[in-house]
């Protein structure tokens, strides 16, 4: 056989070695456990190696965890069980047949972080800072819309006029009137902010108009997921508010009142259900919302709630700490009484930073399906817990399968809602989820 035939063949057979051994189990298993975890004081955690019989474990300090070998269920290998002693980080070193080093794990001990999981619902009134434009006005002899040609969008938010901030359609519709020629606004669009001169038009009757309309705030029912004791901060809805005719998200604060659901309507396929509720104003305001995020809405708590006074706080879940199986959601149907009904976690989507929909949840109590067709709005915001942990909560509702719906989770919900406290705590929160 000519010698480069030869040598052909012999690095289609290396390619194939190799390809056969990135298959094998073994390189899987080490290729798919994280080089980095960690383990909350007060848990174990079990490390999938899968090692084989006679393989050793250690660990690079006994005094933050020790470590020891499990075996999986009808599986002859090894898992590597880690138990937290103090706050710290240490690795785990393993070697196959006791002498050839293998994996290696660093471990992170760290603070379990516990908040009353809430699941009432609330009422919410959300104010934004500036003015939403929503719509336009034709006016004058042109039948025209100044703010248009000054190229004002649904959406942008005024700030300004004059370099006098503004907070409602009547200080708007005030600086108007007493203009004697052009009016300099301060708009926000997104994140960005421009200056935009704009010269207001005459009606018929000489009042003299933008050509927009504008809007200050929105309200509506949810359900708050957490209660923070040490903070006295709580988490809501677990995604953005929007205006409902622009789509845009309210930039602003706003305060948080008790609520009872009056009725439901049931979700269909292609028509998502609701509850039907109402503010219970005779408490009074018991949060005041600082922020507004994808993530839901975040803020300090007036008065303890009184229906979770008497409750033991749960520890919150890492993202690795969610897995799928069943779990329960926390919500309210009629009342005021918070319930817990059957789910399951359908799918996830391992994310090493905060982003939405991080779980597919899927209602199987039949209760709750024969009451509201599963989930359907005002629920956003429904606290999941798995594993006696807070993991997430409900965020979002499939219009084709209101039986199915989006969570996202709550140690994303924590790190963005601390976003409008100090940086300290911030710096604390971020260490407690990732170190």
């Amino acid at each position: 056989m000519p010698k480069r035939f030869r040598y052909k063949h012999f690095r289609w057979l290396c390619a194939a070695v190799l390809c056969t051994a990135c298959l094998s189990p073994p390189v899987h298993q080490l290729t798919s456990v994280p080089t980095s975890i960690q383990v909350p004081l007060g848990d174990q955690a079990i490390v999938p190696l899968h090692l084989p019989k006679g393989s050793k474990v250690a660990t690079s300090n006994g005094n933050v965890f020790s470590v020891s070998a499990v075996h999986s269920q009808g599986i002859s290998a090894s898992d590597v069980e880690v138990y937290p002693k103090t706050l710290g980080s240490a690795y785990v070193s393993t070697r196959l047949f006791g002498f050839l080093p293998w994996k290696t794990v660093q471990v992170h001990v760290i603070p379990q972080h516990k908040v009353y999981v809430a699941g009432q619902s609330v009422g919410i009134r959300l104010k934004s800072r500036g003015v939403m434009v929503v719509g336009y006005q034709r006016v004058g002899r042109e039948r025209a819309s100044p703010a248009v040609g000054a190229d004002i969008r649904l959406g942008d938010v005024i700030e300004e006029v004059n370099r006098h901030p503004v907070s409602s359609a009547e200080d708007v519709r005030r600086f108007v009137e007493h203009a004697d020629g052009e009016l300099k606004l301060l708009v926000r669009r997104g994140d960005a902010h421009r200056n935009v001169v704009v010269t207001p038009a005459s009606d018929e009757r000489g009042a003299r108009h933008l050509g927009l309309f504008v809007r200050e705030k929105t309200s509506g029912v949810g359900t708050l997921t957490y209660y923070d004791p040490q903070t006295h901060r709580f988490g809501a809805l677990g995604h953005v508010i929007s205006d409902a005719d622009t789509g845009q998200p309210i930039v602003g604060q706003g305060t948080l009142y008790d609520a009872e659901v009056t009725g439901m309507v049931k979700g269909l396929t292609g028509r998502p259900g609701e509850k039907r509720g109402r503010f219970v104003e005779s408490r009074g305001v018991i949060g005041h919302i600082e922020c507004n995020t994808p993530y839901g809405v975040f803020g300090r708590m007036s008065n303890q709630l009184e229906d979770v006074a008497g409750l033991h706080p749960l520890p919150v879940a890492l993202p690795g700490d969610v897995h799928e199986g069943p779990a329960k959601m926390w919500t309210v149907v009629h009342g005021r009484k918070v319930e817990s009904f059957d789910v399951e976690v359908e799918n996830l989507v391992r994310q090493q930073k905060p982003a939405t929909k991080s779980m597919i949840v899927h209602v199987v109590d039949k209760r709750l399906l024969g009451l509201s067709g599963g989930i359907i709005q005002g629920m956003s915001g429904s606290p999941l817990v798995q594993d006696g942990k807070l993991i997430g909560a409900v965020t979002h509702v499939f219009v084709s399968d209101p039986t199915r719906g989006y969570g996202v989770y709550a140690a994303w919900m924590l790190e963005q809602g601390d976003g409008a406290v100090s940086a300290t705590d911030r710096a604390a929160r971020a260490a407690w989820i990732r170190n």
